[in-house]
């Protein structure tokens, strides 16, 4: 049980954190770690590297639906396909150095935010006619009745993306220094 507690704890906050900002959109929209996370997870630790952020999104997904006020549809493929696409452009950045990976996962950020609003968009009969101008709304301002447009999520989701890309690249890469150099001081 012990050896599985920090992996318990982490899908925990991060479910927390999920919780949190369905329950206050209108400031804590799509400020995550789940996006970097899924993109740090396979660009630096492969396959294994997403089951923990894949979890924690699944266990969290039907709370933050059900206190958004939505029903589980066929809706939930739609953020799926936005963090396929994460994952699939991280699998280009194995091995890549920490610049590139940050650089990355940026990317990687719009790709999901186009993605999700693009699918939002095709799928939603509240965006009629399909046009450009409806596609353009999708994009930038999102349907009159909610009261957050779709671009302050977008900002939301590029500073979690960074700040949190950034504390995960230096917990992978720096932290391990930090330790080892400790390690060889006391050894001396």
């Amino acid at each position: 049980m012990q050896r599985f507690l920090p992996f318990i704890v982490f899908v925990i906050v991060l479910g927390l954190a999920r919780m949190l900002g369905s329950m206050a959109p209108e400031s804590l929209g799509n400020l995550q770690p789940l996006g970097a996370l899924f993109f740090c997870g396979m660009a630096l630790f492969g396959w294994r590297g997403i089951i923990l952020p894949a979890v924690a999104w699944l266990m969290s997904y039907p709370m933050t639906s059900i206190a958004q006020g939505h029903d589980m549809s066929a809706q939930i493929l739609v953020p799926l396909a936005g963090f396929a696409a994460m994952v699939g452009l991280a699998s280009f950045f194995k091995n890549s150095q920490p610049g590139r990976v940050f650089l990355g996962s940026l990317a990687s950020a719009i790709a999901f935010y186009l993605i999700t609003n693009i699918l939002s968009w095709a799928f939603d009969p509240l965006y009629a006619p399909k046009s450009l101008a409806t596609l353009g709304q999708a994009l930038w301002t999102g349907l009159p009745q909610f009261a957050t447009p779709t671009w302050f999520f977008f900002r939301n989701t590029m500073i979690a993306q960074g700040l949190f890309t950034a504390v995960f690249l230096f917990a992978t890469h720096a932290v391990p220094v930090i330790h080892q150099r400790r390690s060889i001081q006391h050894a001396s």
